[in-house]
């Protein structure tokens, strides 16, 4: 028995060297993964502060304190995107831009006909002193698809069904964005330019002081009632699903603005705030009121002024042949999304890397649905299926709608601006009623823009849509390290979570307002809720101000669901390439470091721009979203040395785990 224990023992070497080998040549050890693209990041951290103290300042502080910093994405990419816009609207040869060019050409060189157009309906508003011919204004400025007091854009009813929307009068840029940030001076500056531009039009400074004292009052009125945290794609305001119960001339107004007897039928329309109810309500009053005559009136006035003087060199200084050709084409969105894309050219725009992008992120997202130990296998299926159900729409449509194409015969240019204004009107009511499966584009393109550098999640249509400026360089840049790429994605998995955050789980999977919990489900996840909130209120918003973890809650609660989903893709991603130990921790760090490169803000330091935010903004501060994100992902703890004396430490059973 000895004898052959010691047999086999004295062959077990022999035995194991020949398996050995046979490993060797049949599994050869891994070879070693390198990232050799470009990673430019590294540049800007700051050695000198101490990751768990400050991680946004620790990666980006070399550039924050730069007395030359290079421009942050945000900046580069609008300045792309204006450079991209004179050139196409300069060079395009499609035949509605060169007939306008060629049109804006003749009025920088003289041309007289918009001035006198244009002074025919200041004329006719002028003349207005009655309510029935306020109304008749009214509706005349509507025909010519002004949309100066109220305007209809086409909106998604719950099943997937659009429907048409209230909302405020028509804005220039510089007017919505003095209502966006609810800037009151700015706000009355511009009133005052604009108006200034009467007296080309013969109207005396007493008058025109007069038609801007009125204006004031309905644009303070518009700016109070503009909703930051809800409104989509910037418009002014949500003045939306609501009519005017019970007087004489609702049913007229509504008319003239193209909403039919089934719309109102189908769904009251609600107005959502105070100021919208009392702009609607003074509106369809103002034949017993004189004084509410003249305010709107007046606004009117203002508001056409405001539009079509940059078409007129000899009214607006300013004015230049590129900026005629961007405000007419911009009368027409979805028009100037297909101009802007080909133009811009399709191998330029990474459309389906983004869809791959994100289908992997819908199926992981489902899978870690299935192992969350917080939610029943009811809510989970709820869940599951709305996540299946959700509608992509990445960069542009594989179909153009030729049917929208504008067609302008108009021989001078605010004729010309008059049918653009036309026919995007008549695109917004023809859209009403119809699936959004059937005109998810034409409703995306005619609202969004493709210069806008943004993303959005809309949970009554249940649809993610992702814009071009958010899918080419230098945002989405595939010369990079693919760090970059997956700490960019986080904006499309940021997205995706809206619709399962504090306000998108109120929604179906048809984009219906439905609770789909259980209850104690439901409890479970207001609880995690509640310590997100609480998290993100030990943070501080500018020096001496704890920032708002309830005001800020949904998007907070996005941005977690973003980095979790974008980083375990990033991780699978890795080891598929074959990375692991140190290399595969180094690329976890690019993809952190890249992640503050998001947020990177000139503003950083302007306290009284982040006070601003803090008021205004449902977003957190842009060092609260990469540092809030930092202290609740457990290798970013290990990975820079993070201790319990740094000032973002979290305990791990404090770090909040959701999806």
């Amino acid at each position: 028995m000895k004898k052959n224990v010691l047999f086999w023992m004295m062959l077990l070497p022999m035995a194991l060297g020949i398996v050995s080998c046979t490993d060797v040549t049949d599994n050869p050890a891994p070879v070693v993964v390198v990232d050799d693209k470009p990673f430019p990041y590294d540049a800007d951290i700051d050695p000198s502060v101490r990751p768990g103290d400050n991680f946004y300042e620790y990666a980006l502080g070399k550039w924050l304190h730069s007395s030359n910093p290079a421009p942050s994405l945000f900046k580069q990419i609008s300045e792309q995107n204006k450079m991209l816009t004179d050139e196409m609207l300069t060079n395009c040869t499609a035949p509605v831009v060169a007939q306008l060019r060629s049109q804006a050409d003749e009025m920088m060189m003289g041309d007289s006909r918009t001035f006198d157009l244009l002074a025919q309906r200041l004329q006719l508003l002028e003349q207005v002193t009655t309510g029935e011919q306020l109304f008749d204004a009214f509706g005349a400025l509507q025909g010519w698809g002004y949309g100066t007091l109220f305007r209809l854009v086409p909106g998604v009813l719950v099943g997937r069904q659009t429907t048409n929307v209230f909302m405020a009068g028509s804005m220039t840029d510089e007017m919505k964005r003095a209502v966006r940030m609810k800037k009151q001076e700015t706000l009355d500056s511009l009133v005052n330019v604009y108006c200034g531009y009467l007296a080309g039009f013969g109207f005396s400074q007493e008058r025109i002081a007069q038609i801007a004292e009125n204006a004031r009052k309905i644009e303070t009125l518009e700016m109070n009632a503009y909703i930051p945290g809800i409104e989509m794609l910037r418009h002014p305001m949500k003045a939306k699903r609501w009519a005017p119960e019970g007087e004489d001339n609702t049913e007229r107004i509504l008319g003239m603005m193209g909403v039919t007897n089934e719309d109102v039928t189908a769904l009251r329309f609600v107005p959502s705030t105070q100021e919208v109810l009392q702009l609607l309500v003074l509106f369809s009053q103002a034949d017993e009121d004189p004084e509410a005559i003249e305010a709107f009136r007046d606004y009117m006035i203002y508001n056409v002024i405001a539009q079509d003087a940059p078409f007129i060199p000899s009214i607006d200084q300013e004015t230049t042949l590129p900026a005629m050709l961007k405000r007419a084409l911009q009368n027409n969105r979805y028009y100037m999304y297909r101009l802007l894309t080909e133009y811009y050219g399709y191998d330029r725009i990474y459309k389906q890397q983004c869809n791959d992008i994100l289908e992997n992120m819908r199926q992981l997202f489902i899978q870690r649905l299935e192992n969350l130990d917080w939610m029943s296998d009811a809510t989970k299926a709820e869940a599951r299926q709305k996540a299946e159900a959700m509608l992509f729409y990445v960069g542009y449509p594989e179909q153009w709608n030729d049917a929208l194409t504008p067609t302008i015969d108009a021989d001078f240019l605010l004729a010309s601006v008059t049918q653009l204004r036309q026919n995007a009107r008549e695109i917004i009511l023809n859209m009403a009623g119809k699936p959004l499966e059937d005109i998810g584009w034409d409703l995306w393109a005619s609202m969004a823009g493709f210069t806008t550098d943004n993303a959005f999640y809309l949970g009554t249509a249940n649809s993610l849509v992702i814009l071009p400026a958010e899918i080419t360089k230098p945002r989405f840049d595939y010369d990079l390290s693919e760090a970059t790429l997956y700490a960019f994605s986080t904006t499309f998995s940021h997205e995706f979570c809206h619709g399962f955050d504090a306000s998108g789980s109120n929604y179906d999977a048809q984009g219906q307002k439905r609770d789909w919990w259980t209850p104690e489900d439901k409890q479970a996840f207001q609880a995690k809720q509640q310590i997100m909130v609480e998290l993100y209120n030990q943070l501080e918003a500018y020096p001496g101000q704890p920032a708002n973890g309830q005001k800020t809650l949904a998007e907070n609660m996005a941005d977690y669901g973003g980095v979790e989903l974008a980083l375990e893709l990033y991780k699978q991603r890795l080891t598929q390439q074959g990375f692991q130990g140190a290399q595969f921790d180094e690329q976890i760090k690019k993809f952190f470091l890249s992640y503050a490169q998001i947020w990177k803000d000139e503003n950083q330091f302007d306290v009284e721009y982040l006070q601003m935010l803090y008021e205004l903004d449902t977003h957190s501060a842009n060092h609260v979203r990469v540092n809030g994100m930092m202290r609740l992902q457990d290798e970013w703890y290990r990975l820079y040395d993070v201790k319990e004396t740094d000032k973002l430490y979290l305990k791990p059973e404090d770090r909040v785990k959701i999806w």
